[in-house]
């Protein structure tokens, strides 16, 4: 079992224990749903942080709103600069701005890729975002 694995594992049961209330759902309330949190830095504005939030917002806008409507996906926005950000991010380790996508205890964390391809090639930032989003979700609620 890798370090980065148990890592994330438990920053998902941080985040589900640790107070969430700046949340608009307890990030863990729904353990059968993809989870993407996209941590930022409201202090430390970052270019390619916004790009990464916009091209992630805009993918879940355009393929995938029926799932992010019923509740099978879940987006998290978390301020770092926040107090209950700081709180996890310290609980967590997380220092910088990232994109992180889990199901159970599947966890992929996409913060190097949105480094790599946000503001360079957009398109393939979001493939591979669709990517990593379809091989989470069960094969009966993949979009067509």
């Amino acid at each position: 079992m890798s370090l980065s694995f148990l890592y994330y594992v438990l920053m998902l049961v941080t985040l589900s224990t640790g107070n969430t209330q700046h949340l608009q759902k307890n990030p863990m309330s729904h353990l059968g749903s993809v989870q993407i949190y996209y941590f930022y830095d409201s202090r430390l504005p970052s270019t390619t942080g916004e790009a990464m939030n916009g091209l992630t917002q805009d993918l879940l806008n355009k393929h995938y709103a029926d799932l992010v409507q019923s509740g099978d996906i879940i987006y998290h926005q978390i301020d770092l600069a926040s107090p209950a950000g700081q709180r996890v991010a310290q609980k967590c380790n997380i220092t910088i701005t990232g994109l992180v996508v889990g199901r159970h205890t599947r966890v992929v964390n996409l913060t190097q890729n949105g480094y790599s391809y946000a503001k360079s090639d957009p398109l393939a930032f979001q493939q591979n975002l669709a990517f990593h989003i379809n091989r989470l979700l069960p094969s009966s609620k993949r979009p067509q």
